[in-house]
């Protein structure tokens, strides 16, 4: 699973570049479906819907990775 942690400064780079559209803003709820959201993850930073992070399956890096600025951008295992 991968999660974005403190280091974030709100560039927004790794939304930008996510191919499936997982990477949201600070307080930005979560589409569930049907109209539905949840909580955001995060009131301070960006961070990753785990459900549908596909940790660019199939791409030779993992896009958001490889954009962040601060090395924000983590694995957890």
């Amino acid at each position: 699973m991968m999660y974005i942690d403190e280091n974030c400064i709100n560039c927004g780079a790794c939304a930008v570049e996510c191919p499936v559209e997982a990477i949201l803003p600070p307080g930005e709820p979560i589409a569930t479906g049907n109209g539905k959201t949840e909580e955001p993850l995060s009131d301070e930073h960006f961070f990753i819907v785990p459900e549908d992070c596909t940790e660019c399956a199939g791409l030779s890096s993992v896009k958001c990775v490889a954009v962040c600025p601060m090395d924000a951008i983590k694995k957890e295992n």
